[in-house]
């Protein structure tokens, strides 16, 4: 079984990279092959040891250091909005790049124009340079760029005018999902594929070539985060902004239409899905689980909070900060730990964190603590964890904390509100009073903490250990197996 991660598995922390490793140790009878898509051009290290069961295979680095081509053929003109030469009475077909655009970047894509450019990239590697680096190839993408802007639907707003330099952007990125799909990928029975984004392509190109069935498990809604990153940056252009959510939007139908079974961790996932066009026949929820270790050790009742995951945007670490300035103010005795290293790409990110932090003068009551190997020891030892996601699924460390007995305070995002049902508090994303509020209620109330926290604990073992995320995935891995054999 091949199994396709993006900026996850086994180099980053994070849930995704925990769920992938609980559920392939969880099937030992399954011998895995994994195969990371990576950003290029960047030291790593594995963050995770395989399972015996598990064998790694040489990642697939996009932006590494081939670029793709080293300059942009033709002129921008002095405004820098497209400039193309007049159409040809005599085209020939359509070229690599057209196809993927025509694929990719419309509100409804051509999946089937789509497909059959990125089987050909597989099929003839040595095509895609010279497809990508003519001066006549480069015309026809401008030309074929203006059609596609031009089109209209009634769900969508009117596309920007690219310019240039966002033009010579998108044909870069469709030159990277050329490469991708040009990677060889090995035999196998079944293809997994952990989002509907990069990690897609590789793997619709092997189910077309060779038929073999394709399970798509999402844990955040691939549209729904390329949306939130696209307006985090305010100096992003409108030209990007609509590049980088299109594109997402194109991989994601591709596949939705490809996948044979789409397995979310959450029903909230679900209803993007619905809502973006996957058959809703396809579609069968696995919650995420973990591996409790034995009973929960009593709460410690020293006012510490602790929160745990990456240094991300999506993680809105900052109103995490104003939180925990709200909380000491009216309880100067509490403290703060913020366990997790940045994302990947996300460094300026932390270091505005830790510049707040300093602007807010909390001092040692919060801390980054950066990377931790014992997550469940690190929860043991405070009164209660604090999530402030803007976009999550199903996290990882709610679960933990529930294993550990410990109730937690987290916004209502994704499927964080089903699983905290009657064993924690959920409240809106932003909003720093009233999450403040539901972590002082919590600190100054241990007996009403210890309650959600017995309730959480029993509520993971009846509907989110491994044991029953890894029989929903053998049993689903099995069927599709034999489908495909018979």
């Amino acid at each position: 079984m091949l199994i396709i991660t993006e900026g996850t598995y086994p180099y980053a922390v994070g849930g995704v990279s925990s769920w992938c490793d609980a559920v392939i140790g969880g099937l030992g009878h399954i011998d895995w092959e994994v195969l990371p898509i990576v950003a290029g051009s960047k030291r790593r290290q594995q963050s995770f040891e395989l399972p015996a069961n598990a064998r790694l295979r040489r990642p697939i680095e996009l932006w590494s250091q081939d670029p793709g081509p080293r300059r942009r053929p033709g002129r921008a003109g002095a405004s820098r909005r497209l400039q193309r030469q007049p159409d040809s009475s005599h085209r020939p077909a359509a070229s690599i790049p057209e196809k993927l655009l025509r694929g990719l970047l419309p509100w409804q894509g051509d999946l089937a124009e789509l497909t059959a450019a990125l089987v050909h990239c597989r099929r003839c590697p040595a095509d895609i340079r010279r497809a990508f680096r003519g001066r006549d190839s480069w015309q026809r993408y401008l030309a074929a760029l203006e059609a596609t802007l031009a089109l209209a639907h009634v769900d969508a707003a009117p596309a920007p005018v690219y310019d240039a330099i966002e033009a010579a952007r998108l044909y870069q990125l469709l030159y990277w999902v050329a490469r991708t799909a040009a990677v060889p990928t090995p035999p196998c029975e079944l293809l997994h594929v952990t989002a509907a984004g990069w990690a897609t392509i590789p793997a619709l190109v092997h189910k077309a070539l060779h038929g073999t069935p394709l399970l798509l498990t999402e844990h955040g809604v691939y549209v729904r985060e390329a949306y939130l990153a696209s307006v985090r940056n305010p100096t992003v252009s409108r030209g990007e902004r609509h590049m980088a959510t299109r594109v997402a939007l194109g991989l994601t139908r591709a596949a939705y239409a490809a996948a044979d079974v789409i397995a979310p961790v959450t029903e909230a996932n679900q209803e993007w899905e619905q809502g973006l066009g996957a058959d809703p026949a396809k579609i069968r929820v696995i919650p995420n689980g973990i591996h409790p270790r034995g009973e929960p050790a009593p709460l410690p009742n020293a006012k510490r909070v602790i929160a745990m995951g990456r240094v991300d945007p999506l993680k809105d670490v900052q109103t995490m900060l104003l939180v925990a300035d709200e909380v000491i103010r009216r309880l100067p005795e509490a403290r703060f730990e913020y366990w997790g290293p940045p994302t990947p790409g996300e460094e300026l990110y932390a270091r505005a964190c830790e510049r707040m932090l300093r602007q807010l003068e909390l001092g040692e009551r919060f801390r980054f603590m950066g990377r931790t190997t014992d997550p469940h020891g690190v929860i043991r030892s405070g009164d209660l964890v604090l999530m402030t996601s803007i976009s999550e699924a199903m996290p990882m460390t709610l679960l933990e904390a529930m294993a550990q007995g410990r109730p937690a305070v987290a916004t209502s995002v994704g499927g964080v509100p089903g699983v905290l049902r009657g064993c924690g508090i959920v409240e809106p994303p932003g909003d720093v009073h009233r999450l403040a509020t539901a972590v002082v209620t919590l600190l100054r109330n241990p007996e009403l903490a210890a309650q959600l926290g017995r309730r959480g604990h029993e509520r993971l073992h009846e509907r989110y250990t491994l044991r029953h995320c890894a029989q929903g995935y053998g049993t689903l891995i099995d069927e599709l197996v034999a489908g495909a054999a018979a």
